[in-house]
């Protein structure tokens, strides 16, 4: 008896266990499944601004820039400017030494008097003193081979009367063939010389004269550039660091500079870019005339607009990827915002590449699947249904819905990244 009484305890305790054990399984695996069942987050759509931006790293630079370049070869006399300082259009900024010039103006001014008498000869050429020379010589021939013609006919009559010698008339009439011959070398040099006088040869005189009166006229002038002043106000610039025919080293009284040498840049106010670079992968998105917004840690709490303005070819490196140089320039700047903003500052360039004032707008993570078989799901009703969606411009921050939604419909979608729903004890 007692030990059927152990048997029905010992079973009962058993069974009152493995209760709480499968009750303890069932209690985790509920909160387990809840726990593993992702937040869902609902959107009622409705049109909105979309825009989708690419981000370049840039820096200042000037915009609408005049150059200033040496008129002429010299050693630099005196220096009233610093680089990176602001300029008045007048200022006067250096001046050079004009020892070499004015030699080389006087070098011109010497072919200008050469080439003076030549041309003023030739446009007097018919009445000049070799044409009357080479007229005298003709007149003098002629005279001659007259004189001797009436010599020959006389000695002719006295030879057929038997007064004079065949020899004495055969002399006559030698002299008489040699003069014939000066005659017509006379008159082959008045023509020669006359000739020497054509209009080709007055053009040719008068544009040596011209070519010499220009070389005067531009020394001259140079010599008048010896003082250069700023072209216009603004920020004088230094040169850039590469390139062909700059300054090199700092600019100071005894430099030698020569003819077209970049000494600087203006930078006019108001006229302001930033140049940066762009990878052979985003370049096809940029357009001239997109709009940018650059931002700027020197500058900041500024958002500058502008537009692109140019998309150069790449340059070239050595390794690593294409990159194209482009430039956009900025709009005109308020004075006190203009003081913030110097040429050189690093900037971010934001471009925006598109731009839609109303679209329909969805979480990147509302998306099902990839266009062109991408989907939503839609609530209506009290139901969840799919519904496949024509994809737009993709950006971090949304996904452009161009066909398949209408706003006021709600999109629904699981949310992974929220924390798990508790459950209650």
């Amino acid at each position: 008896m007692i030990q059927t009484l152990r048997s029905r305890r010992v079973f009962w305790f058993g069974l009152a266990a493995l209760l709480i054990l499968a009750l303890g399984w069932w209690w985790t695996s509920a909160r387990a499944d809840k726990a593993a069942v992702p937040a869902e987050r609902s959107l009622v759509v409705q049109r909105q601004p979309f825009v989708a931006t690419l981000t370049f790293a840039g820096k200042i630079a000037p915009g609408d820039a005049v150059s200033i370049t040496a008129p002429f070869d010299g050693a630099v006399r005196t220096i009233d400017f610093a680089y990176g300082a602001r300029v008045a259009a007048g200022d006067m900024l250096l001046v050079l030494d004009t020892q070499e010039i004015a030699a080389t103006r006087n070098q011109a001014e010497a072919t200008w008097l050469k080439a003076h008498e030549p041309a003023d000869d030739i446009a007097n050429w018919p009445r000049g003193p070799e044409v009357a020379a080479a007229r005298r010589r003709v007149h003098l021939a002629a005279l001659e081979l007259a004189r001797l013609e009436r010599e020959a006919r006389e000695s002719r009559r006295l030879l057929d009367k038997g007064l004079i010698a065949r020899n004495e008339h055969d002399g006559v009439e030698q002299q008489l063939v040699a003069q014939r011959m000066t005659a017509a070398a006379a008159n082959e040099e008045l023509a020669d010389t006359l000739a020497r006088g054509s209009p080709a040869a007055a053009r040719i005189a008068g544009l040596e004269l011209e070519n010499a009166r220009a070389g005067l006229r531009r020394t001259e002038t140079q010599i008048g550039q010896a003082v250069i002043r700023a072209p216009a106000s603004g920020v004088l610039v230094a040169p850039p660091a590469s390139g062909a025919k700059l300054v090199e080293g700092p600019l100071h009284p005894g430099t030698r500079v020569t003819r077209g040498q970049l000494i600087g840049t203006v930078a006019r106010d108001g006229g302001l870019s930033v140049t940066f670079e762009v990878d052979e992968s985003d370049v096809n998105a940029l357009a001239v005339g997109q709009p940018v917004i650059v931002t700027g840690a020197g500058f900041a709490g500024l958002a500058l607009g502008g537009k692109v303005a140019a998309i150069a070819a790449p340059t070239e490196a050595a390794t690593g990827p294409t990159r194209f140089v482009a430039s956009a320039r900025l709009d005109p700047l308020p004075a006190d915002q203009a003081a913030r903003v110097r040429i050189g500052m690093s900037a971010a360039v934001a471009v925006i590449t598109y731009q839609a004032p109303a679209a329909i707008v969805v979480p990147p993570e509302a998306l099902i699947g990839a266009a062109p078989q991408a989907k939503v799901n839609i609530r209506a009703a009290g139901h969840t249904i799919e519904r496949q969606v024509t994809v737009g411009r993709v950006t971090p921050a949304g996904v452009e819905i161009r066909a398949g939604l209408r706003p006021g419909e709600t999109v629904v979608w699981a949310d992974p990244a929220a924390p798990p729903q508790q459950g209650t004890d």
